[in-house]
């Protein structure tokens, strides 16, 4: 037995983090806070949260096999912000290294994100200089052309000249080096370079590392989702499929997907490329030929390794390189056996009589795209324990940040939490800019945006405020700015642990608890369940003329139409039993009312695809 009161607290909670890039560096000393007090049974994140998350199983993965490693986590924001021993900006700085191909591009990136002042100027010049001189070449030539007969005049011309070429020539020079991102997946990074003497490991190597290392497995066998079932812990990340428009929550729960051994490693280590090639995904037959020659199908959830659904979701785009997998459209219309086959080939074109099907290429990039802040991976009717979110904001005009808990807010009252969030355009350009990325927000937001606002939400919530020129794509934080940043994390999750397990908030008392938001989840969801058992009692008894009952149609013989999906002799009279009861239960609800006085804003109960 073990002294740690660590090992196994009494208590359990979700948690789900929010993508943000290097603001995820507020996620370790939140999660090793809330480790004192809670075990973790299901964990999720989006982009930098899915790294978060994936770093928080592997810790509880290892605390039920006996051993304690959040300490470890607890000092993950620490190494970040310390200089790396290869010198030229942090060790979080040098974890994002571009390829060789987009290494140009990457240093131009680079001055915008990574530094401020003279040393932004210094480096810019450094990334533009040679395409500059090369635009200001022809100024410079008229300069020196005209300086015996003409020199101030030559000087004059030639100074505009090579004033406007040195902008012309910048500026072109990044435009010829964005054009080759198409041929580099998308992207600067791969979040992968072969690890070597004196280099600092790159982000997926790092990452793969820690993982395992917390995990207590070795790189030949990589911590899996299987490993994690065993010891009851879930872990669920985002990723978006930019080819099928939709997002997926990985490990997926389908095997249509195949993968290129070659391309993985490009983003990945050797040693999780081979486990996956040695765990291929569990075959489905089909009745057409498939021509799989040089893919592999894509592993099951339980042997897939945690750090590849993890750099899935972590593909923040244009930083770093979308990923590809292959399935097989299988919507593409087949030629007749007398229809000839065009000469020239379009991509999603008829395929022959009898041609094989191809799996193509399908592009995933970041889950913030379409689910940055996925707080409903977790959901039930009613919760056995809280599934806690960190929220990441900017920080407010309105408000003076003079204090770490400052940072840091939660609703006070259960009318709180419902007011929007506004984004507000000023000035004339930087307007524009505001609006185009307002567009893209508001397309990729809304239904997170919408959903922290619901009652038995937006009281599990904290919301932490990050100014600037703190976390995002401030690749190069100083030191102080990251351990300052961090202790966001750990104040959260104090106050979290605090409302819900002692039912105090900044010292004080407060009625924001664990039972009071249990009794706002009841409330709230039997609102629900009585408004849907009423429609679904009407729909039950009042057929539109002409049309059959629900309970003709579940008494239908055999043969009958519509002769889809039947149902066994012993289903049919449970299906009967369960309809009667249900309207009877729909009518009690009804003469109750419980929807009246239930939380608001009130939310919607409907059937929604599962992702």
């Amino acid at each position: 037995m073990t002294d740690n009161p660590n090992i196994s607290p009494s208590k359990k909670c979700d948690i789900v983090m929010k993508g943000g890039i290097t603001s995820g560096i507020v996620y370790p000393k939140a999660v090793t806070r809330l480790a004192q007090e809670y075990s973790f049974q299901s964990i999720g994140g989006t982009s930098a949260g899915a790294i978060a998350a994936a770093v928080t199983a592997a810790a509880e993965y290892r605390r039920r096999k006996g051993t304690d490693v959040f300490p470890e986590v607890d000092k993950i924001p620490g190494w970040l912000g310390e200089d790396a021993a290869s010198g030229g900006g942090s060790n979080l700085f040098h974890l994002f290294q571009p390829q060789k191909s987009t290494s140009g591009l990457y240093r131009v990136a680079a001055a915008f994100l990574g530094y401020k002042g003279w040393r932004f100027w210094l480096r810019l010049a450094a990334a533009v200089g040679l395409d500059a001189l090369l635009g200001a070449a022809p100024g410079l030539a008229v300069i020196a052309l005209l300086r015996g007969s003409h020199l101030i005049a030559g000087g004059i011309l030639g100074g505009v000249i090579a004033s406007a070429g040195l902008v012309l020539g910048a500026a072109g020079g990044v435009v010829l080096k964005a054009v080759r991102l198409p041929r580099n997946r998308f992207g600067l990074c791969t979040g992968y370079t072969e690890p070597s003497p004196g280099k600092p490991d790159s982000l997926t190597e790092w990452l793969n590392n820690k993982i395992n290392t917390l995990a207590g497995h070795s790189a030949e066998t990589p911590l899996t989702f299987g490993n994690l079932d065993d010891a009851g812990v879930t872990l669920k990340v985002i990723s978006t499929c930019l080819t099928l428009g939709r997002p997926y929550a990985m490990p997926f729960e389908t095997n249509e997907f195949y993968f290129s051994p070659a391309e993985m490693r490009l983003y990945f280590p050797e040693p999780v490329v081979d486990w996956m090639e040695q765990h291929p995904g569990t075959s489905t037959g089909h009745h057409e030929p498939v021509d799989t020659t040089g893919l592999v199908r894509f592993p099951d959830a339980r042997d897939l390794p945690v750090i590849v659904p993890t750099r899935f979701s972590l593909s923040f785009p244009l930083l770093f390189c979308a990923v590809p997998l292959y399935a097989v459209d299988w919507t593409r219309r087949r030629m007749a056996a007398d229809e000839p086959i065009p000469q020239k080939r379009v991509a999603g074109d008829a395929i022959g009589h009898k041609e094989p099907r191809r799996p193509e290429v399908v592009w995933f990039s970041d889950g913030g795209i379409c689910s940055n802040f996925p707080l409903h991976l977790f959901d039930s009717a009613l919760p056995r324990w809280p599934t806690f979110g960190l929220n990441l904001r900017e920080t407010r005009a309105d408000r003076e940040y003079k204090s770490l808990k400052d940072h840091v807010w939660m609703p006070g009252s259960n009318r709180g939490g419902i007011g929007q969030e506004w984004k507000r355009w000023s000035g004339t350009s930087c307007a524009t800019v505001s609006f185009v990325t307002s567009i893209v927000d508001a397309a990729r937001n809304w239904m997170d945006t919408l959903q922290t606002m619901v009652p038995g939400y937006r009281d599990r919530i904290a919301h932490i405020y990050l100014n600037p020129e703190q976390g995002g794509l401030n690749l190069n934080m100083p030191c102080k700015t990251v351990n300052e940043v961090s202790k966001y994390g750990s104040q959260a999750a104090s106050r979290l642990a605090d409302r819900f397990l002692r039912g105090i908030d900044n010292q004080k008392e407060t009625p924001m608890t664990w039972d009071n938001q249990r009794w706002i989840r009841y409330r709230s969801t039997m609102g629900l369940v009585s408004e849907f058992l009423a429609r679904f009692d009407v729909a039950l008894k009042n057929p539109e003329p002409g049309d059959r009952s629900y309970v003709e149609l579940i008494a239908r013989g055999h043969g009958t139409l519509p002769d889809c999906y039947p149902l066994t002799p012993k289903q049919r009279v449970c299906a009967g039993t369960v309809m009667d009861e249900i309207a009877i239960a729909g009518q009690h609800l009804e003469s109750c009312s419980l929807d009246d006085g239930a939380p608001k804003p009130a939310p919607s109960l409907r059937v929604r695809p599962k992702f």
